[in-house]
């Protein structure tokens, strides 16, 4: 299980277990220094198994120490951290669960084939192509006037066959993605009529939503990279980075309409969150801490969820799935297997 850190308070190692102990700073003073953390009572104790803990997210004000870090790296769990605006910050990686310096030559080695690269790059923009096609396809059984907005996503997924370059490629799918956003309005209703996709800072409580759970799938698919031997610096659709896991980035992409957008629209559609769950600050908007809990909570409940591969002829959870695309990449480098990253069936 996934374990979320939403109030202020201090994790700690405990005997053999985790011990997390809330305290009187709820909706922390983003200052708060660590001594301050240490020193206030504890309003709450609550003990954490950590052998059913895959990773850990902090969203709050949280003390730790090197005690508590130097177990959690010997129990393999990745630590996600988050700041106060809910942006990724970073990820707390133990030593890899698995190491192969064959497969990180045959990773380098894919990125510097221009032909190679560009299959994969083709590879994983058909499967978000054909993912955000599915999804609009899917709310145009119940709104007809969608079915124009899916033909026009459909017509593109043939030119991917055609591009020259990674840059060609990403022109494509950048052009998708604003006939999609432009179809938003569509299932989303009339507040959100002049929605346009905002980054830095989100312009709207939509567009902060939809960062924040884009985020969730990218730290996801940090947690699964990291029980794989690949190496989450190279990467092939986004450049390599020094400050992000630029493989996370690629192979979060076929899943941002499949897991991110949909939790997204059964949320905003259900009003379980809305415009008044979020604050107007100089960097855009931000949920509030109480909104932050139920969005997490759904989140967690969706990763769990499970779909029947056909392929596989058995059924696996959408965490699984994340899994799997890690093992097709896997499997093409070591072994030239067919690369297809994750496509919804429909």
């Amino acid at each position: 299980m996934n374990l979320y850190l939403t109030r202020s308070g201090r994790l700690r190692r405990r005997d053999n277990t985790l011990s997390f102990e809330t305290v009187a700073a709820e909706g922390g003073d983003p200052d708060i220094e660590r001594e301050e953390l240490d020193e206030l009572p504890a309003e709450t104790k609550n003990a954490l198994p950590v052998e059913s803990v895959s990773a850990i997210y902090v969203f709050g004000e949280v003390s730790i120490n090197s005690k508590l870090m130097n177990f959690l790296a010997q129990k393999k769990i990745p630590v996600h951290f988050f700041n106060y605006y809910g942006h990724h910050a970073g990820t707390f990686l133990p030593h890899a669960e698995q190491l192969s310096g064959n497969l990180v030559i045959r990773q380098s080695a894919a990125y510097a084939l221009p032909e190679t690269r560009l299959m994969i790059c083709r590879e994983l923009l058909g499967a978000t192509i054909h993912n955000i096609h599915s999804v609009v396809g899917y709310y145009a059984r119940r709104k007809p006037e969608l079915r124009e907005t899916a033909d026009k996503i459909a017509a593109y997924e043939p030119a991917l066959d055609n591009a020259a370059d990674t840059n060609e490629l990403m022109g494509i799918e950048g052009t998708v993605r604003r006939i999609y956003y432009q179809a938003w309005p569509l299932w989303l209703g009339s507040p959100e009529q002049n929605f346009k996709r905002s980054y830095h800072p989100p312009e709207s409580p939509l567009n902060a939503l939809v960062s924040f759970v884009n985020s969730m799938v990218y730290t996801a698919c940090v947690s699964e990279l990291y029980r794989t031997a690949l190496y989450p610096g190279i990467s092939y659709l986004h450049e390599p980075q020094s400050r992000r896991y630029s493989l996370a980035l690629d192979l979060s992409e076929p899943f941002k309409p499949v897991i991110g957008d949909r939790l997204v629209f059964r949320l905003w559609n259900n009003r379980s969150i809305s415009d008044c769950d979020f604050e107007r600050e100089t960097n855009g908007y931000i949920m509030t801490a109480d909104a932050r809990r139920r969005v997490l909570s759904a989140w967690d409940a969706l990763l769990k969820e499970t779909v029947m591969v056909k392929k596989l002829g058995r059924s696996v959870s959408y965490r699984q799935l994340l899994r799997l695309d890690c093992y097709k990449l896997v499997n093409f480098l070591l072994e030239k297997r067919e690369y297809r990253p994750y496509r919804l069936e429909y």
